[in-house]
């Protein structure tokens, strides 16, 4: 493993298959016939790599669960805004037959009448419900802005999703490579390659795609939970 863990520091894909080859070959030559022709026994080579490339898949998992714990969170944030604006009591009308004890405006004059002045109460009413239209706008901008921030989390979690399978997938097509060169090397140098298994026993890491697993469905469903919730209200 700390051979592996070497080679993969590199960075380089050329460097490692060249590596894993020249390890086959010398691994053909040291070790048993029966470590490369048996079909239920794999090369510890293959064994390493296929260990190493579960721990890869492992941590990248780690990093979605902890993406998702993120998300939730941000969500349940605008999911505060949102109740946090429709139970301002400022966007509310007052009651029409009260206001702060004072009893309601006369009505509008109608067309003819004379309106030389405006009462206090009357001017008092009108300052108040032009207050309010202003919070309730503001309450409705606040409301949509946190909406969208709730949609667009969830294309988040969507999108971090596909990016797991992206690094799986990747994590895999490392791990059959270098097998793969390692096999080369074998062949290359073992004196019965035509006795060497077209495969070795075992797999990398099942590459089942996210899409159903529980940590998506989870967070698929806590997001949606929380935007169903504030579209009802």
């Amino acid at each position: 493993m700390a051979f592996l863990s070497r080679l993969f520091k590199r960075g380089d894909p050329l460097a490692e298959r060249e590596e894993a080859r020249r390890r086959g070959m010398r691994d053909a030559r040291r070790h048993p016939l029966g470590e490369f022709t048996d079909p239920e026994f794999q090369p510890a080579f293959v064994t390493e790599v296929r260990a190493l490339a579960r721990e890869q898949i492992t941590e990248v998992d780690r990093r979605l669960a902890a993406r998702r714990t993120a998300l939730l969170e941000r969500a349940l944030g605008a999911r505060e805004v949102i109740l946090r604006e429709l139970g301002r009591s400022d966007a509310r009308p007052e009651h029409p037959e009260h206001v702060n004890g004072h009893a309601p405006p006369p009505a509008e004059p109608g067309p003819g009448a004379q309106d030389p002045f405006i009462s206090i109460a009357e001017a008092r009413a009108r300052r108040v419900e032009a207050r309010r239209r202003a919070v309730v706008e503001e309450t409705n901008a606040n409301l949509q802005r946190a909406r969208a921030r709730i949609e667009h989390l969830t294309q988040e979690w969507e999108s971090a999703l596909i990016e797991r399978d992206h690094e799986v997938e990747a994590v895999h097509a490392r791990a059959e490579q270098l097998i793969a060169a390692y096999k080369g090397g074998v062949l290359q140098a073992h004196p019965r390659r035509e006795d060497i298994p077209s495969l070795w026993k075992g797999e990398v890491i099942a590459m089942d795609s996210t899409g159903d697993t529980p940590v998506a469905v989870s967070g698929r469903e806590e997001i949606g939970r929380i935007l169903r919730e504030v579209e009802d209200r």
